[in-house]
């Protein structure tokens, strides 16, 4: 039971070295992937169709109120 339990103290010590090591061997940021061109793009066309949702729903919350 002793064997047991001083090699699990000795796995749980030995866990921050092997993440330590592995964020070491990693890249510190992932490479770029895509073109900023494309991200403006879709910001573009998102926030365009936010406006023309609410547009939308102002409209016709005009004509309703008109009839």
């Amino acid at each position: 039971m002793q064997k047991i339990l001083s090699s699990a103290v000795f796995f749980l010590m030995s866990l921050p070295l092997l993440v330590a090591a592995q964020e070491r061997e990693a890249p510190s940021a992932p490479p770029e992937t895509v073109s900023m061109v494309y991200v403006v793009i879709f910001a573009i066309i998102f926030i365009g169709m936010i406006v023309g949702f609410f547009v939308y729903l102002f409209m016709t919350d005009k004509k309703s109120e008109a009839k």
